[in-house]
């Protein structure tokens, strides 16, 4: 009786939420006022250490204008180096800047981003006849994304994104280590309007 009683509860939930949506411009109409955003896993590759790494990520656009958002992401890594195996250990980031999207307005939303940002990494590293664990050092990185949203409804999006990360670890090892990496992530996102913008007309046309 009582699961019955939460998915009443949910549904009627989602309706509200659905329903409030429906009273405002949809982001494919009108992107300034609306936030999109995604958590989900996604994978990389290491170009020095010529290897895979895998991460848990999440990120999210608030558009300022059709064509301009604010952006930030937060990707937290899963060991994917053997204690016993030299290379990066664990690479978390946090990364913020600005993405510029192509297409005024559409379901349709190619985009290219800048998101510098820094790095929480820990590697392991031949120390004599050992291999040791470096201490988890902060690393400035440069990062820039090519990514494409695909908006389905008034609450949901396909996103596909490509992003090149470039950094150097620079702690207690012997010598630097490159964090440059290619990450892919895609899935479904969701997206929700924050504010209605006033819309510019001209004899009575939207502009």
């Amino acid at each position: 009786m009582e699961s019955k009683k939460i998915i009443v509860l949910h549904i009627l939930l989602l309706t509200i939420v659905v329903g409030t949506q429906a009273q405002k411009l949809p982001i494919w109409v009108e992107r300034k006022g609306c936030v999109r955003a995604q958590g989900n896993l996604a994978g990389g590759y290491l170009f020095q250490q010529k290897q895979g790494a895998a991460y848990l990520t999440g990120d999210i656009d608030l558009f300022v204008d059709n064509r301009a958002s604010v952006t930030g992401a937060i990707w937290g890594s899963f060991a994917t180096t053997r204690k016993n195996q030299i290379g990066i250990r664990a690479n978390h980031a946090v990364l913020f800047g600005m993405s510029y999207h192509f297409v005024k307005k559409g379901r349709f939303d190619p985009y290219i981003g800048f998101t510098p940002g820094v790095g929480m990494v820990q590697a392991n590293y031949q120390n004599g006849d050992v291999i040791s664990t470096s201490k988890f050092g902060f690393t400035p990185l440069l990062s820039a994304s090519l990514g494409c949203n695909y908006y389905i409804g008034w609450i949901f999006n396909f996103f596909v994104k490509v992003q090149g990360v470039s950094g150097q670890l620079l702690t207690d090892v012997p010598k630097p280590v490159r964090v440059d990496e290619l990450k892919v992530t895609a899935g479904l996102g969701w997206n929700l309007r924050l504010w209605k913008p006033k819309l510019k007309t001209i004899n009575g046309q939207r502009i």
